[in-house]
């Protein structure tokens, strides 16, 4: 399902189009600088959340105890990949909360930092998720990403995305 299948509430500027800068540049012609703001901060509004659910996540992320790694890993992945969303919906405007979604882990900005790196780990990440959420008879041993390190990559995205949000104009 993409955002504009989801059973978000309406109205909402994420399923007013597929690409919601793209619905805001192709509307600017025929309103007002004033209404195009207010396109650009309902935007912003939803970068903002996104990434503050990123850090919902993370700092739940943190306090879970070392024993629940399963836990633990999926709450890491799921901080980066909102963090992620909140980026790229600033970058380009595209969001979406379709299952497929999770492969674009590693899909950042040209322009983000270590966007290589980041890319490659965070992918990693994904497929760490996948095997503390789906199989029954993985260890921590299996992890791609040991914990310790994961939650390094986590904390280190954050920043790097805020830096990178605030780079383009936006207050976090």
């Amino acid at each position: 399902m993409n955002a504009s299948s989801t059973k978000m509430k309406e109205p909402s500027i994420l399923i007013a189009g597929a690409n919601c800068q793209k619905l805001v540049r192709n509307l600017s012609y025929v309103l007002d600088a004033a209404a195009v703001q207010r396109l650009h901060d309902e935007v912003n509004r939803n970068v903002l959340a996104l990434y503050a659910l990123g850090e919902d996540h993370l700092g739940f992320a943190q306090t879970v105890p070392g024993r629940n790694w399963r836990q633990r890993v999926s709450r890491l992945y799921y901080g980066a990949l909102n963090i992620k969303r909140a980026v790229t919906l600033h970058h380009s405007g595209d969001f979406s909360t379709d299952a497929s979604d999770h492969k674009k882990i590693g899909n950042l900005p040209p322009d983000f930092p270590n966007e290589n790196t980041y890319s490659t780990r965070l992918t990693n990440l994904r497929d760490d998720r996948n095997i503390a959420d789906y199989s029954h008879l993985s260890t921590e041993l299996d992890l791609v990403i040991p914990l310790v390190d994961a939650q390094t990559l986590v904390v280190d995205f954050r920043e790097h995305a805020r830096s990178y949000l605030q780079s383009r104009g936006l207050t976090l």
